[in-house]
């Protein structure tokens, strides 16, 4: 008789344990960097991604009525904004405008394209699932030549030598792709102002990530941290200022967080069946 000191099915379930842990362990750290990016984004919904050369006939204005759009969240929302604000302004700022003070702006800009590179396949995927093969191979196609020509992404030969446009997209544009609405307005520890549908999208995008899969812990921890902060730095200040100007910053970052997502659905004519849950 084969007597196992570690039986088969026993060591496959610990090695199971083991990567679900270190896969948590990786998302845990993705949320907290993603959180400051998701709340400081909203500060530029209007400027930066406003359509341009609209058509006479269409409307340009966004009107906004508070009272029409329900939070019954609100009382645990509130918590989770005061916290998440103590942990950006005391921890994550700080590192946020360290990190720009010593990283030359021609350095900074390269390793967003690197980081940017390395996720071409979550865009990929979605834009398989959303039905967009065209996108899909543009997509895969600027992969490959950043990759290559482009040194492992760090400059963009995709866009500069063969017009090959950036199309990002995510897990959350797929769910809005087959009809699904917004769903309710929360706020995610680290991850700030959200809705359940992009909040479901953070969690699938993250395991679509390549950096996971690639590489050991703690290093895809690191990497990962590295990259939401690359992309929260400038963006750092910001949060400071506007929340310094406003008398209830939870109800100013979650109007503007409404705001951009009425902007979308005006804007965007597959919109009209996406809109969110407001009641």
């Amino acid at each position: 008789m084969l007597i196992f000191d570690n039986p088969p099915l026993h060591s496959a379930s610990r090695v199971l344990g083991l990567c679900a842990r270190e896969r948590l362990t990786n998302l845990l750290v993705m949320l907290i960097f993603l959180g400051v990016i998701s709340s400081s984004q909203a500060l530029y919904a209007s400027e930066a991604t406003a359509p341009q050369a609209l058509n006479d006939d269409e409307i340009t204005v966004v009107s906004y009525d508070e009272s029409d759009y329900n939070d019954p969240l609100m009382g645990f929302n509130r918590a989770i904004f005061a916290f998440n604000d103590v942990s950006y302004r005391y921890a994550l700022i700080p590192i946020a405008k360290g990190y720009r003070y010593i990283t030359p702006d021609p350095v900074e800009a390269g390793i967003g394209n690197v980081f940017a590179n390395i996720k071409a396949p979550i865009h990929i995927v979605n834009h398989l699932l959303q039905w967009q093969p065209r996108k899909a191979g543009s997509s895969t196609a600027r992969f490959l030549i950043n990759t290559t020509i482009g040194i492992a992404g760090i400059f963009d030969p995709a866009a500069a030598w063969f017009s090959l446009p950036k199309n990002e997209t995510g897990f959350s544009d797929t769910l809005a792709h087959y009809g699904s609405g917004y769903g309710t307005f929360l706020v995610l520890p680290f991850v700030g102002p959200a809705d359940l549908r992009s909040g479901t999208g953070i969690v699938a995008d993250y395991f679509l990530n390549p950096i996971p899969y690639i590489t050991q812990q703690p290093d895809s921890s690191y990497i990962m941290a590295g990259d939401k902060l690359q992309a929260f730095a400038p963006q750092a200040e910001s949060y400071e200022t506007l929340r310094a100007k406003s008398d209830d910053p939870y109800l100013f970052f979650r109007n503007m967080y409404l705001q951009g997502i009425l902007r979308d659905q005006q804007f965007q004519p597959s919109a009209g069946n996406n809109k969110p849950d407001n009641k």
